[in-house]
């Protein structure tokens, strides 16, 4: 049996890392880690904001019963790229329907 003798650990190194990237890679290929799969709404409703009004007013009423009205707002922020506490009388917001 011929035995291998390392001359380069540096060499070796990145040998043993590209082999690893590489199995990595393939394995989230088969199972599915790299399918992107983000917050894409088909549905929503357009809701125009009145004195007074926040996203949590808006959100409460629209709110999924299984989802978490702090979640809901969260993802009517990001959906609606907005900030909170800067809605103004006469903004629209789209309130996604799930």
């Amino acid at each position: 049996m011929k035995r291998y003798r390392i001359n380069s650990k540096l060499r070796f190194s990145i040998f043993l890392a590209f082999i690893v990237i590489l199995i990595l890679s393939t394995y989230m290929v088969f199972v599915g880690l790299t399918d992107a799969q983000g917050d894409t709404v088909e549905r929503y409703e357009i809701v125009s904001v009145n004195y007074g009004d926040s996203l949590w007013t808006l959100a409460k009423n629209h709110v999924p019963k299984d989802m978490d009205i702090r979640e809901y707002v969260y993802r009517v922020a990001k959906y609606n790229d907005v900030d909170p506490g800067d809605l103004n009388p006469g903004d629209k917001i789209k309130l996604p329907i799930y």
